[in-house]
């Protein structure tokens, strides 16, 4: 497959990718999940536990805790002609309650097949940072 010459389509795309992540129901599928995750997928959660790929195909669909994914603030920044970097915020709606805000950080591999999430990481949100992710914040 050749690389997304359009960048508004391909933060489109990127952006759906992330947001099927977040839906119930292929977070229940472990076919799509595999699909959607690189070969050499590794994540470092924002509560600071490290994942591989195994353990997500294991842990993701078996989660039991019925809660809603909410994310927005997407950025979408083009590393490679086959790299993708989305940056965006979230945060879980448990029995209605928001909770913490999670600023994200995700790396995308294009494949033949298509893209697929090589890198993922969670870090706890500061209130004043949350709902900020332009390049022209302060980062460190």
């Amino acid at each position: 497959m050749a690389p997304a010459t359009d960048s508004t389509a391909l933060a489109a795309h990127l952006e759906a990718l992330e947001r099927a992540l977040h839906d119930p129901v292929v977070r229940a599928d472990a076919a799509r999940l595999e699909a959607l995750l690189d070969p050499d997928f590794s994540e470092i959660g924002s509560s600071g536990s490290c994942y591989g790929r195994a353990a997500a195909l294991v842990e993701i669909p078996a989660e039991r805790a019925v809660v809603e994914i909410v994310s927005d603030d997407y950025r979408v920044a083009v590393l490679a002609p086959t790299v993708a970097q989305v940056r965006y915020c979230s945060w879980y709606v448990v029995d209605g309650v928001r909770q913490r805000a999670v600023l994200r950080s995700s790396l995308w591999r294009l494949h033949d097949a298509g893209w697929r999430l090589l890198f993922h990481q969670g870090t706890p949100g500061v209130e004043p940072t949350v709902g900020r992710l332009t390049s022209n914040s302060a980062e460190r």
